[in-house]
């Protein structure tokens, strides 16, 4: 039966396409939550950046400071010049200074030991930012 074979084809065809059609679209991801590569001494006062993955925005930051092994922070408070997000809303900028120190506390023999590391934290998300987020 010659008409058999094309109509059990097609009837397949048919089923694919309607397995297909009834499948749910891809979900958009939620926002997730990303930190930047340690850079070290990297609270010196410099812009630095670090970027959503292609096609996402950033829906906020932050930062985190941390001292070298055998250093510690000095007590001048961290002098924060950018915390925001970049003009595309594709990542996050910071620049801050801190300082850590190295030695005893007893002031003499106390030495600057340079900028603290920086890691910059953000938030990236696939929802459409608004102009100027």
């Amino acid at each position: 039966m010659p008409g058999t074979r094309t109509s059990l084809a097609a009837a397949a065809g048919a089923l694919t396409l309607l397995c297909c059609a009834a499948a749910p679209a891809a979900a958009d991801q939620p926002p997730q939550s990303l930190a930047g590569p340690l850079i070290s001494g990297g609270a010196d006062g410099h812009l630095h950046e670090v970027f959503c993955p292609g096609m996402q925005h950033v829906q906020s930051g932050g930062y985190a400071l941390s001292a070298k092994s055998g250093t510690e922070f000095s007590e001048v408070p961290a002098d924060v010049l950018e915390n925001r997000p970049n003009s595309h809303a594709t990542g996050w900028i910071v620049a801050v200074r801190k300082t850590t120190w190295q030695g005893h506390d007893s002031g003499t023999d106390r030495r600057e030991a340079g900028p603290a590391d920086l890691r910059i934290h953000l938030v990236c998300t696939d929802d459409t930012m608004s102009h100027g987020a």
